[in-house]
């Protein structure tokens, strides 16, 4: 694969989005818990495996402050992405209360988004050649096969 990481985060942004869509949109609860689990299960090693490649890479080859300042606001969001599924995971699907919860991981998860494909990527993009974001799109991929199994 010679894909830079954020041809690949891009592509894996949007349809993490899509599936949030369409759980917004299901009626039918056990649709709705199946789609929720996909979006769970693609998105956890999605964000591990970003924040130990392209945040990591910033934080460590990146001596800038705006480099550093950009990663640790993109984990900070990661940590609030895991605490909202732990938190949706013991709630009721059917209720009032995990459709409150969701909504506010939808608005994580679009903040998230739209500030990796702002700050996040045009830092990359700044600081790493091209060469060495298609290097740590292998990394990504390494990882998240990793954690996938």
């Amino acid at each position: 694969m010679n894909e830079s990481i954020l041809t690949t985060l891009h592509d894996e942004h949007k349809h993490a989005e899509d599936l949030i869509n369409q759980i917004e949109k299901c009626t039918d609860i056990v649709q709705k818990k199946e789609k929720y689990l996909q979006l769970k299960d693609e998105l956890l090693p999605h964000i591990e495996s970003e924040k130990r490649t392209l945040c990591a890479h910033l934080i460590k080859d990146i001596h800038s402050k705006e480099a550093i300042n950009v990663a640790e606001s993109a984990g900070d969001r990661y940590k609030e992405i895991k605490n909202l599924f732990i938190r949706l995971d013991n709630i009721l699907i059917e209720s009032d209360e995990w459709d409150s919860t969701f909504r506010k991981l939808n608005f994580t998860i679009r903040k998230h988004v739209n500030e990796d494909e702002a700050a996040i990527f045009e830092e990359a993009k700044m600081d790493f050649s091209q060469d060495k974001l298609i290097e740590l799109g292998k990394e990504f991929a390494e990882i998240q096969k990793k954690l996938n199994h």
